[in-house]
C-alpha cells in the first residue's frame, strides 16, 4: 500500500477530474491510498462520491493583475501564476510541501501542476505527468511558441524562460535542492503519461512511442436521450460563463435537429428560458458512452477528454474555445477537417451556418469515422493497467 497524490493546479473544466477518475478507481482496487489536491474541489463529488479519495483544494495563486498581452509560451503562462518572483512563488511551494507531508505522499501524479512538480523536487519525491501534451512540453530550449501565428522571435521566448528559470532556481536553492540548467527540466519526471494522440497533441515531432492514448471518463453522469424520430442529434457541453452563450442558445431553435445541452453552472430559471421544442437541457453531466451511435455532432469548448472521446466514436465537432489550449486543439482539428470552430476574437458569430455545415458535411463525418477506425484497437482498460504498473514500479524502486 502506497500514498499517491493527484495534483491539479491550473486549467478548468471536468476533464481534469474525468481523466483521473478511472485511474483512481484502479489504484484504490490495488489497495493504494489516493488523495487529490484540486483546483476546483467543488465538483469533485460528481466523480469521487462513492470512492475513498481524500480530496481538498489545491494551493492557488491569488493575483489582481490583469494581463492584456497574448500568452506565447508555457513559461509565459506560469510567469502569470506566481513565477515572476521568489516572493510570490515561495508561499505556493510551501503550501504544496505542507499538503504532501500531511498526505504522507510517496508518489505524485501531476496534471497541469508545475508548482506541485517544483515542490516535489524540494522534497525529493518521485513525480509523474498525467494528461494531454499542453502541460508536458518537449525537451527544447526555448520551448516552442504556443502562438506561432504571432511570429514571436526565439530571443524573446528565451528571455521569458530565463526569467522564470531564475525564479525556479531561487526556490530550489532555498531548499538546498539541485537547480536546473534549462526550464524544460522542470518536466523531467519518472514517467510522462502523455495521454493523447498525435492529432491532438499541442506540440509536434514527438516520438511515436511517447503516446499513451487519451484518458477520459465515459461513465460519469446520466444517459443521453433524444426523441425517437428521423432528425439529427446534437449534444452540447458548454459552461454558463461562456461569453457567447446567449448567442449560441438563441440560435439553436433555427437548426433542424434535436439538441441536448448540458450547461455547467446554469440555473433552473435560465434553463427554462432557453428550452424549446427541439432544445432540451440536462442539469447533470451526460455519460459520454451514451452518445455513441446516437449523436451526429458534438459542440463543446474543445476540452481534450470530450474531443478525444467524440472522435474515437466517429463524431465530428463544432468547437468553441475559450482559452489558448482549446484554441490550439480547435485549430489543429479544423485543419484536419474533423471539426469547425468559432474564433475567440469573434464577438458576433453566426452559429447556424457553422453548425449546419459540419452537421451535414459528408467529408467531415467520413474523416471522423476514419479516425475512429484507425484507433479502434485502443483499449482504455489496458492503458490504465499499464499506467498503474508503471506507478508501482516507480514506488518499488524508491
Amino acid at each position: 500500500m502506497s500514498n499517491i497524490t493527484f495534483c491539479w493546479e491550473l486549467g478548468g473544466g471536468y476533464g481534469h477530474l474525468a481523466g483521473f477518475k478511472s485511474l483512481a478507481q484502479l489504484l484504490l482496487s490495488k489497495n493504494h491510498n489516493v488523495s487529490a489536491s484540486l483546483r476546483n474541489a467543488d465538483s469533485a463529488h460528481n466523480f469521487f462520491a462513492e470512492m475513498s479519495v481524500n480530496y481538498f483544494p489545491a494551493p492557488k495563486w491569488q493575483s489582481q493583475i490583469k494581463h492584456t498581452a497574448p500568452t506565447i509560451s508555457y513559461a509565459d503562462i506560469i510567469a502569470r501564476h506566481g513565477y515572476d518572483s521568489k516572493e510570490s512563488l515561495l508561499p505556493l511551494v510551501q503550501q504544496w510541501r505542507k499538503q504532501f507531508r500531511e498526505c504522507e505522499t510517496e508518489l505524485i501524479i501531476a496534471d497541469h501542476s508545475p508548482t506541485a512538480l517544483l515542490a516535489a523536487r524540494t522534497l525529493n519525491l518521485p513525480s509523474t505527468l498525467l494528461g494531454n501534451g499542453f502541460f508536458a512540453p518537449p525537451a527544447e530550449q526555448p520551448l516552442p511558441s504556443l502562438t506561432p501565428w504571432l511570429d514571436t522571435q526565439p530571443e524573446f521566448l528565451t528571455h521569458i524562460e530565463d526569467n522564470v528559470l531564475r525564479v525556479i532556481n531561487s526556490i530550489l536553492s532555498h531548499f538546498d535542492a539541485t537547480t536546473l540548467d534549462y526550464f524544460y527540466q522542470l518536466f523531467e519526471v519518472k514517467e510522462n503519461f502523455l495521454c493523447t494522440l498525435p492529432e491532438l497533441d499541442h506540440y509536434n515531432n514527438r516520438e511515436p512511442d511517447a503516446y499513451w492514448g487519451p484518458l477520459f471518463d465515459m461513465t460519469t453522469g446520466v444517459p443521453a436521450h433524444w426523441p425517437k424520430n428521423q432528425k439529427k442529434h446534437i449534444f452540447i457541453y458548454t459552461k454558463s460563463s461562456y461569453v457567447l452563450l446567449h448567442n449560441l442558445l438563441t440560435s439553436l431553435e433555427g437548426i433542424d435537429a434535436d439538441i441536448l445541452v448540458h450547461c455547467s453552472g446554469m440555473d433552473e430559471k435560465t434553463i427554462r428560458r432557453y428550452s424549446t421544442n427541439n432544445v432540451r437541457f440536462s442539469a447533470h453531466p451526460i455519460q459520454l458512452q451514451s452518445i455513441e451511435n446516437q449523436a451526429d455532432l458534438v459542440i463543446c469548448h474543445a476540452g481534450h477528454g470530450t474531443v478525444a472521446a467524440s472522435l474515437l466514436m466517429g463524431i465530428p465537432l463544432v468547437l468553441l474555445p475559450t482559452q489558448l489550449e482549446q484554441l490550439m486543439t480547435a485549430s489543429k482539428l479544423s485543419h484536419l477537417k474533423l471539426a469547425g470552430f468559432i474564433g475567440m476574437k469573434d464577438k458576433q458569430p453566426d452559429f447556424v451556418p457553422l453548425i449546419e455545415s459540419i452537421l451535414h458535411n459528408a467529408e467531415c463525418r467520413q474523416r471522423a469515422n476514419l479516425f475512429a477506425n484507425y484507433y479502434k484497437g485502443f483499449d482504455p482498460k489496458e492503458q490504465l493497467e499499464e499506467i498503474v504498473f508503471s506507478c508501482e514500479a516507480i514506488l518499488a524502486n524508491q
